[in-house]
C-alpha cells in the first residue's frame, strides 16, 4: 500500500513544481517583453530594443525644457503646430496609406508654423524587392479619401527614389557633419526649386528640407539615426540638435504604425485618477446586489402574509377603540362628568344636583340607564329636582 501512495505523491509534487516553473518563466518572458517592448512595431518610441526610438523620447523628455507627448488617435480638431514638432519614423511609402484627415492635419501643422520631419524605413534589399504595391493597399489608394506616402511626397514636390548599392554607408551634411552609419537605401529626386539638401550619401540626396508658410518640412531616407541603436552607438549630436530646430514641444506619431488609443472608462479613470472612485461604486454595486438577492428578515409565504394584513378604519374608531384599551366600563361616566365640568359653567344648583345624582344612582344600575339620568339633570331647568331611573 505504501508504493502506490509514495508514487501519488511524487506525481503531485512533480506537477505542482512542473506548474510553478511554467508560471514562473512565463512571467518573466511576459515581464521581458514589456521592458523591451518588442510586441510593439519596430521605430515606435514604446519600444525600447535596437529598432525602438524609446532612447530618444525619454532622453528629449528628461530634458525638463521640451514637452514630449505622443499622437495616439485622430482628432477633428486639428492642433496648431506653433513651436512644436512632429516626427513620424518607419514609414514605407509603398506599403503604408495616409488618410485625407491625415493629409490636411500635416497641411494644417505646416501652415500653423509647425515643424514635420517624416523618416523612411531603412530598406537593404530595396532594389532587388518587387515593387508591386499589395492588393489591400491598391484598393485602399483607389478610394479618393485615402493615398500612398509616395503620392503625398510627390504632393509635397519631389519623388523617392530606389538608391540601390552605393559606395558609402556613411551621410555628410556641410551643417552637422558625419553620420557614420545609414542604413536606407533609398533617395530622393527630382527636387522642386524650394527644396533644400541637407545631406548626401555619395551623390545622394538623403536629407532634405523645404520651408512651408510658416513651417518647415524634413524628409529623411533613413529612420536609422532616431533609433535606441543609433544613439547609443551612431550618436550625432548636431544632427538631432538641428532635427528639434529649437522648439518647445516634441509629438511623436504612433498611428501610422497601427497604434491608437481609444479613450475608454479605465483610460479616463486613470488618466484623472479615479480608481478609488470606481472602487467605491464597484462596491456599492455588489451591496446593492447582495441586498436585491438576500435580506435579514425571515422570508414569509402568502399565508402568513394574508394573515399579517391589517384592515383600515377611519377616525371615529379609531377613538373608541382607544377608550375600550385605557378606560373601564365603570369608570367611564365618571370620566366622562369630570371633563364635562371642567369645561361648563358650575352652579351651586348644578353641582347640588349632581352630588344627589351620586348619592342615590350607584354602580349597582348599569351604565347605560345612569347616563340617560344624567343626561337630563344637564338639561334640566333650575327649578327641576325630580331624579328617576326609567
Amino acid at each position: 500500500m505504501r508504493l502506490p501512495r509514495t508514487v501519488s505523491m511524487s506525481a503531485w509534487v512533480v506537477l505542482i513544481g512542473g506548474f510553478v516553473a511554467l508560471l514562473f518563466f512565463g512571467l518573466r518572458t511576459f515581464k521581458l517583453r514589456l521592458e523591451t517592448g518588442d510586441s510593439f512595431p519596430e521605430y515606435s518610441t514604446y519600444r525600447a530594443d535596437p529598432k525602438g526610438l524609446r532612447a530618444l523620447y525619454e532622453s528629449l523628455q528628461a530634458t525638463d525644457l521640451i514637452h514630449v507627448n505622443r499622437r495616439l488617435q485622430s482628432s477633428k480638431i486639428l492642433p496648431s503646430g506653433e513651436d512644436q514638432v512632429l516626427i513620424l519614423a518607419g514609414i514605407q511609402p509603398d506599403q503604408e496609406i495616409v488618410s485625407e484627415e491625415d493629409s490636411q492635419f500635416f497641411d494644417h501643422w505646416l501652415a500653423t508654423g509647425g515643424r514635420l520631419i517624416v523618416a523612411l524605413r531603412p530598406e537593404k534589399n530595396q532594389s532587388t524587392r518587387s515593387r508591386s504595391t499589395p492588393r489591400s493597399i491598391q484598393e485602399a489608394t483607389d478610394d479618393k479619401s485615402f493615398l500612398s506616402w509616395r503620392t503625398l511626397v510627390q504632393r509635397w514636390g519631389t519623388e523617392i527614389a530606389s538608391s540601390g548599392n552605393v559606395p558609402s554607408a556613411s551621410t555628410y551634411s556641410t551643417i552637422f557633419g558625419t553620420i557614420p552609419r545609414w542604413l536606407g537605401r533609398n533617395s530622393f529626386n527630382r527636387l522642386s526649386s524650394d527644396w533644400k539638401v541637407v545631406a548626401v550619401q555619395g551623390d545622394k540626396d538623403v536629407i532634405v528640407e523645404r520651408e512651408s508658410a510658416r513651417g518647415s518640412l524634413v524628409l529623411l531616407a533613413d529612420s536609422y539615426p532616431l533609433s535606441n541603436e543609433a544613439l547609443a552607438a551612431d550618436r550625432n549630436t548636431g544632427f538631432l540638435l538641428w532635427l528639434i530646430d529649437k522648439r518647445r514641444g516634441v509629438l511623436f506619431d504612433e498611428t501610422h504604425l497601427g497604434l491608437s488609443e481609444r479613450p475608454g472608462i479605465m483610460t479616463l479613470t486613470q488618466r484623472y485618477g479615479l480608481q478609488g472612485t470606481l472602487i467605491s461604486v464597484v462596491a456599492i454595486l455588489l451591496l446593492f446586489i447582495w441586498k436585491c438577492q438576500y435580506t435579514l428578515v425571515p422570508r414569509r409565504t402568502k399565508n402568513d402574509q394574508a394573515g399579517m394584513t391589517v384592515s383600515g378604519c377611519g377616525s371615529d374608531q379609531v377613538f373608541l377603540n382607544l377608550l375600550q384599551r385605557s378606560i373601564s366600563q365603570k369608570d367611564l361616566l365618571g370620566v366622562c362628568l369630570n371633563i364635562w365640568l371642567q369645561t361648563t359653567h358650575q352652579t351651586p344648583a348644578l353641582l347640588a344636583r349632581l352630588e344627589k345624582f351620586r348619592s342615590k344612582f350607584g354602580e349597582e344600575i348599569p351604565v347605560i340607564q345612569r347616563y340617560n339620568v344624567l343626561t337630563r339633570i344637564i338639561h334640566a331647568k333650575s327649578g327641576s329636582d325630580e331624579l328617576t331611573a326609567d
